[in-house]
């Protein structure tokens, strides 16, 4: 692995002041449930929220035309949102996981059978199922038409090309990126920095290298990589000092990190982080609570 560049990035000012300021809005909210506007639970015990995965919203999206895309495995259905209207798309997969909008496709990760549906949002169908064995899938990404990436904790990258899955050499790599190159993180024995790495995505993947190394001038409690801002890639932070407080970076054409954004950490069951980069280029957070039901809300400064 070759260091190309270092750069350090510190958190000079009160985040939290900036994160209560960020212009966010309420896009949609529900209860827990059976019904076409709800989401199905399985809490463990009255008012405590479920720890284990597929237990209630396995991910959700945001398409092109503003459409909400949500899985819901315990009704085992897609439930989707526009113009404050709520709809439905009916599933025969045991369980289903994180979700993304492609090119008018839905693509999903599931459980029995494991691997990636791609779904036809018009008529519902599964267009084709991508069999991979998973043991722990977690989110997936969309590199460009026909190749998937879905990440596994503890395993590694799986890539999806022509209907066949294979392993990216790095085990740690949170993937984001394009057609052409691949972005992560990488985790450093220090807790205040993290490495960004990049590895070309040719038809045999390519060991990834060193781009910058960010320091947060605290303990990081928490990071994964946003996804593609401007064609450039974006990652969140979570530091010790602020733990209410989640900073967005991106990385400019010179691999120096700049702050975009300060949003709030909002209580989410099961997913890696409340905040998403969705497929429409816009942030959303969904947010859930035993009692409160869910929302899911907007980041509607620009970027």
């Amino acid at each position: 692995m070759r260091m190309s560049l270092i750069i350090t990035a510190m958190l000079l000012f009160l985040a939290g002041n900036a994160a209560q300021g960020a212009e966010i809005s309420l896009v949609a909210q529900g209860q827990w449930g059976k019904e076409t506007n709800q989401i199905g639970i399985r809490f463990p015990s009255p008012g405590v929220m479920p720890v284990a995965p597929y237990q209630c919203v396995g991910g959700y999206d945001v398409d092109d035309s503003g459409r909400l895309w949500l899985t819901d495995s315990v009704n085992r259905m897609l439930k989707s949102y526009k113009n404050k209207e709520w709809s439905y798309i009916m599933t025969s997969f045991d369980k289903m996981g994180d979700i993304s909008c492609f090119e008018k496709k839905l693509y999903i990760v599931t459980r029995s059978p494991d691997g990636v549906a791609v779904i036809n949002p018009e008529n519902g169908k599964v267009e084709q199922q991508l069999r991979i064995d998973f043991n722990n899938p977690g989110r997936i990404r969309l590199f460009a038409a026909g190749i998937i990436g879905v990440e596994e904790p503890g395993v590694g990258l799986w890539i999806v090309r022509d209907g066949k899955a294979e392993l990216h050499p790095a085990i740690s790599l949170e993937a984001v990126g394009d057609s052409k190159t691949v972005y992560g993180l990488q985790y450093n024995f220090e807790a205040g920095s993290r490495t960004i790495v990049s590895a070309e995505l040719a038809t045999q993947p390519q060991e990834p290298e060193t781009i910058a190394l960010f320091e947060a001038g605290d303990n990081i409690v928490f990071c994964k990589m946003a996804g593609m801002l401007g064609k450039r890639p974006a990652f969140m932070i979570v530091t010790q000092a602020k733990p209410e407080v989640l900073a967005i970076y991106q990385l400019n054409p010179q691999q120096q990190p700049l702050k975009r954004a300060e949003l709030p950490v909002f209580e989410a069951p099961f997913l890696t982080s409340s905040w998403k980069l969705c497929s429409d280029g816009r942030f959303y957070a969904f947010e859930g609570t035993a009692t409160g039901g869910f929302k899911i809300h907007r980041y509607d400064d620009k970027m």
